[in-house]
């Protein structure tokens, strides 16, 4: 077992120093390669690479995962304080896919309510 966490941790440092080596030479080239379109006289606003944020995903994606954690909550409580299920893991695994479903169906009218 141990010679097993050997290598595995002698595969994370190559791979992240191959990441590294990978990541400076691209970066190298594209700055190269950008310049000499400059020189050619492209406009250099053509690289501008910001994107625009779309709070509309975060607002879905935040509305799901407290989607669930309620879900979460919801399968303890009824896992310690009901018999509505023989196993507590019933109730965990139905509560969260309940809830998270919930979640998805409230972010769908939210984007259709925003589209219009």
């Amino acid at each position: 077992m141990a010679q097993i966490n050997g290598v595995i941790i002698v595969f994370i440092i190559f791979a992240s120093i191959t990441g590294v080596i990978l990541g400076i030479i691209y970066l190298r080239d594209r700055s190269r390669e950008r310049l000499k379109i400059i020189e050619k006289g492209a406009d250099p606003s053509v690289f501008d690479t910001k994107t625009k944020t779309d709070s509309k995903v975060t607002l879905k994606i935040g509305i799901f995962l407290v989607a669930l954690a309620i879900g979460i909550i919801t399968g303890s409580l009824i896992a310690n304080y009901t018999y509505i299920f023989a196993e507590s893991e019933v109730a965990y695994f139905s509560s969260i896919f309940l809830f998270g479903g919930l979640g998805l169906l409230g972010t769908q009218l939210i984007g259709k309510k925003n589209k219009k």
